[in-house]
């Protein structure tokens, strides 16, 4: 990656904005490496009498680490099965690596999951104790409430964190109950709640977000996606800066900005100083990847055009331009559907599947649905263990997840005569009118044969699919090539002796035409993976092919959540 040609006094007339206070950032930063631990424990799914958990683990030091173990205990919780990690020991519990999962790069994190029982009990979060582990208590680290600050001495701001405890900024240790947000969080005075969706690829990037060219809040990023949110009386332009930067390794990436509810994608902002291209900064099209150091402007916090000259669009025209929620006709209406195993009636024949819904769920919010497809052999119990590929302990309950089940007498998605298909378009129909669903924001994803009926799906249903996400596939799964474009993100391992790597290469290739993609690629994160150049717009290709043979690489469960969130 080329790096920025700025020099500091270049930057100082480019960026037209106040200059980030270092001490401050130098201080947040310090903060956020003493209030995360490098291991947390998520609870990521719990009903009566059972639950399913995972821990994430962070390698916090500045070398790759080879083999890694995590140790905990219960006082009433049992584990009762357990995947991706080797696990021993019946109470206190011992994990360790596997084969695919035991490396893990400086800065990079690694996940592993289990379900237990609660023996009468609640869901407990113990402490973790590893080789990457911190003395934090895991408690306070799984905690997924929002943190208020009151940093801040102007009634005027305040800082709502809505990111994970383990990736955010912990700038106070008070903090209010989640229900009580919405009604609390705005001071006398403050009128504008503006949240910022970013992530670094490094966790020491980071970000300031400036109103009416007032410095209104900084934070260290995560390496995942997380929400970063403030509200304060401040009008003007909202401007986010990004600093950390090295040209190579450092990079930001700004999702969108959301004022007052209104989202403004970052790649339909034109005022970008941080976007790589025609061999400078600044140069190219608007960008939400960030490879140079500088600033995006998202136009007036009031919505009326832009002070910047260079601008002359206003902020409602940017706002039709990005990628707007499309509610479906369960919108607005109580749910009528519930947690748990569904039956629906397809042309004559039973079928099966899981669904999840946000506990907070809200009939007035469109949510993202994912479809999590089993492999071969399987069930939706078993992505339902998984938790949905590791993707719902991420989604901060922005999305419905469904685990379809194959038909009887059937090893996987054979789509006999249509039929897995027609039972997808049938829940479809059934989910639509029963919940509130963001018809513009529908996914798949699935490894092996669930990764085969991703790329079935993606070919044969891309105006109702957004994206795909398919690991270990193939066009082994039958359907009707419609031959227009999805947004796809692949993983295949070079070493498949199960699935040929080649036979996903072929399909990959099907996506890169269909997209209109060139063969030129560029790294992207997670590291190996690579991103087709000069794709139709929004939809891009990512391929990613890592060392090892039929298995789900450990990058998966960030990489395509990551990637579904640019939708």
């Amino acid at each position: 990656m080329n790096a920025c040609k700025y020099s500091p006094n270049q930057r100082l007339q480019k960026l037209k904005r106040p200059l980030v206070f270092l001490g401050m950032a130098t201080a947040l930063a310090a903060v956020a490496q003493t209030a995360s631990a490098a291991c947390t424990y998520q609870i990521d799914n719990e009903w009566s009498n059972g639950f399913v958990a995972s821990i994430q683990i962070k390698n916090d030091t500045a070398a790759s680490v080879n083999n890694w173990s995590v140790n905990w205990q219960y006082a009433n919780n049992r584990v009762t099965s357990s995947w991706n990690a080797n696990l021993s020991g019946s109470n206190p519990y011992t994990a360790t690596n596997v084969s695919w999962n035991g490396s893990i790069a400086a800065g990079q994190t690694v996940s592993f999951g289990f379900q237990g029982v609660k023996n009468g009990a609640t869901a407990e979060r113990p402490q973790i104790n590893g080789t990457l582990c911190s003395a934090a208590p895991a408690s306070s680290a799984a905690s997924s409430r929002p943190v208020v600050s009151s940093s801040r001495s102007s009634s005027s701001v305040a800082v709502v964190s809505s990111s994970r405890i383990s990736s955010s900024v912990a700038l106070s240790s008070s903090s209010r109950p989640a229900s009580s947000l919405a009604a609390s969080s705005i001071p006398t005075g403050a009128r504008n709640a503006i949240t910022v969706r970013a992530l670094g690829t490094t966790a020491t990037e980071s970000i300031t977000l400036s109103v009416g060219g007032t410095e209104v809040q900084s934070w260290t990023l995560s390496t995942v996606m997380n929400n970063y949110t403030v509200e304060t009386a401040l009008v003007g332009d909202v401007v986010v800066t990004f600093a950390n930067d090295d040209g190579g390794n450092a990079d930001v990436r700004i999702d969108y900005v959301n004022v007052n509810g209104v989202t403004r994608q970052a790649e339909a902002q034109a005022e970008n100083t941080g976007a790589w291209g025609n061999n400078r900064c600044g140069g190219g099209a608007p960008s939400e990847w960030l490879h140079c150091e500088g600033y995006i402007n998202f136009g007036s916090v009031t919505g009326e055009p832009r002070s910047s000259s260079s601008v002359a669009s206003s902020i409602s025209s940017v706002a039709s331009s990005s990628s707007s929620r499309v509610g479906s006709t369960g919108c607005g209406a109580p749910a009528k559907l519930t947690n748990g195993r569904r039956t629906i009636n397809v042309n004559g024949l039973n079928r099966e599947y899981v669904l999840d819904i946000p506990s907070n769920y809200n009939q007035n919010n469109p949510y993202k649905l994912v479809f999590g497809w089993h492999w071969r052999g399987g069930s939706a119990n078993d992505v339902v263990g998984q938790g949905y590929y590791g993707m719902k302990s991420l989604s901060n309950s922005s999305a419905i997840f469904v685990a379809p089940d194959r038909a009887a007498g059937t090893d996987g998605w054979t789509n006999a005569n249509g039929r897995d298909i027609a039972f997808l378009q049938s829940m479809l129909t059934q989910l639509k009118s029963s919940l509130c669903i963001d018809e513009s924001r529908i996914f798949s994803t699935g490894w092996s044969y669930g990764g085969m009926m991703s790329f079935a799906v993606g070919r044969e249903l891309p105006t109702t699919f957004r994206a795909i996400a398919p690991v270990s596939g193939a066009f082994l799964t039958p359907h009707v090539d419609s031959g227009s474009a999805t947004a796809a993100w692949i993983a295949h391992g070079n070493n498949d002796t199960v699935v040929s790597q080649s036979s996903g290469a072929q399909a990959r290739d099907a996506y890169v035409r269909a997209n209109g993609c060139s063969n030129t690629t560029v790294p992207v994160q997670p590291s190996p993976c690579v991103e087709y150049q000069n794709c139709a717009a929004g939809k891009p290709v990512v391929w990613c092919s890592f060392n090892g043979g039929h298995t789900q690489p450990s990058f998966y469960s960030s990489g395509a959540w990551n990637f579904f969130n640019r939708f």
